[in-house]
């Protein structure tokens, strides 16, 4: 399901999780133990970048080097050469501003040594970013966003550059990392002070695991989950588009895996098309009607609960507010299902179905998508953030998510329907 997440974050350092990408850089001893030995020997060979020298020799003409837009590229090239090679993260964004002072030279100009030099220097940093420890650095960043009073306050776009730091991964990498934030979810079920209600749902969400065959970096597409077209002889499966960005730490992104796992833990229980609906196959026009409604008055209370609470500071009562918005947008079934039906992913038949539905709900449609996902996201949330489990808020969300999560399990699966 295509999501559009925000980040949640606390005044407070965040509930620890055992961390299974450590932070800071690691030495080639340390990646031996991880990579193998192939693995790091190919780092430190892709990391090789041409000196300073070698690079004013290769682009070396008659006149004075000094009136040329090149000399951009030179100071680029001299910062990443000051840099220590323990600055993993400080290498990294020094090697993109190589590659876009680069561009910027060779733009709108004909070949010549100049010019096959620079781009010979570009093609060095594009591959010697690869050769970083960038699972540390996208580490490091979330950590540091999670030490913050208030990321809106970031100064460093620590947030953008934790998305850039993703975006630079190669795919089998990117896939390992998130592996091991599904393990941090996973983590938290050890836990003492977890609610049971959130205990319930993360095991819930770990059955479901499996089904998700690709966690990668959102290409061209928004982040969120979809079911992968049927293949002969093979069950079903999910792409999970990962939003890296962020911008409220860790606690954001384990919230939303949350958010998109369950997506597939409700497609599972309820039989739903690739839509994702949270309505079980069969349900009529009339159920549906009071079944939104029903949601849409939990959400409403919640919005009160949350109105004036003051355990939350302004960014939570921000992100959770907006949570509750989306949970229930209106028109948000009829959308999915006109845009799911254009590029040929339901039937016509689902289409009328999903959209009869939506109209049912009036103005919750987005209950019946986004609901169940909301809810566990902010189960997460609130337990990373610490709060008081006795707050109002926290103690009307976890009976909300109780019922959700009773309507999912106890609702018969999609091979049970389909018998």
């Amino acid at each position: 399901m295509r999501t559009h997440e925000s980040p949640g974050r606390t005044h407070r350092t965040p509930l620890a999780t055992p961390v299974r990408n450590s932070p800071g850089t690691r030495t080639p001893a340390d990646l031996q133990s991880t990579m193998g030995n192939a693995a790091v020997s190919q780092l430190i060979t892709v990391s090789r970048m041409m000196s300073e020298g070698e690079f004013k020799q290769s682009t070396s003409k008659f006149w004075p080097r000094g009136r040329s837009e090149i000399t951009r590229v030179d100071e680029a090239l001299a910062a990443f050469h000051a840099l220590p090679e323990t600055d993993q993260r400080g290498r990294l964004f020094a090697l993109k501003d190589i590659v876009k002072a680069c561009r910027d030279y060779t733009e709108h100009k004909e070949g010549g040594s100049r010019v096959d030099g620079t781009e010979q220097l570009r093609r060095q940093a594009e591959e010697a970013q690869k050769g970083l420890d960038l699972e540390s650095v996208y580490q490091g960043l979330l950590t540091e966003i999670d030490r913050m009073r208030d990321p809106d306050e970031d100064q460093e776009a620590l947030g953008a550059k934790a998305q850039t730091t993703a975006q630079t991964m190669p795919a089998d990498r990117f896939q390992t990392m998130m592996h091991g934030y599904v393990g941090q979810l996973a983590d938290l079920l050890a836990h003492e002070t977890l609610p049971e209600e959130t205990r319930a749902v993360i095991g819930e969400l770990m059955e479901v695991v499996h089904l998700v065959t690709v966690m990668q970096y959102p290409m061209g597409s928004m982040p969120g989950m979809r079911l992968n077209p049927a293949t002969d002889g093979d069950g079903q499966s999910f792409t999970f588009n990962v939003d890296t960005q962020a911008l409220g730490g860790t606690s954001f992104l384990l919230g939303h895996i949350a958010h998109e796992l369950t997506h597939v833990a409700a497609h599972q229980a309820f039989g739903s098309s690739p839509v994702m609906e949270l309505v079980r196959s069969g349900t009529s026009d009339s159920e549906v009607t009071s079944l939104a409604a029903e949601r849409k008055r939990t959400l409403d209370e919640l919005q009160k609960e949350l109105s004036g609470n003051a355990e939350f500071n302004g960014f939570q009562q921000r992100i959770l507010r907006e949570k509750l918005v989306y949970g229930a947008q209106p028109h948000k079934l009829e959308k999915y299902a006109d845009a799911f039906a254009k590029k040929g992913s339901i039937t016509a038949e689902q289409k009328e179905r999903l959209i009869g539905w939506g109209k049912a709900a009036g103005e919750a449609s987005g209950t019946l998508v986004e609901y169940d996902t909301v809810l566990n996201q902010m189960l997460v949330y609130l337990h990373m953030w610490q709060t008081s489990q006795d707050n109002p808020f926290y103690v009307k969300l976890r009976a909300a998510a109780k019922v959700a999560y009773d309507r999912r399990r106890n609702t018969p699966s999609a091979a049970d329907q389909q018998a």
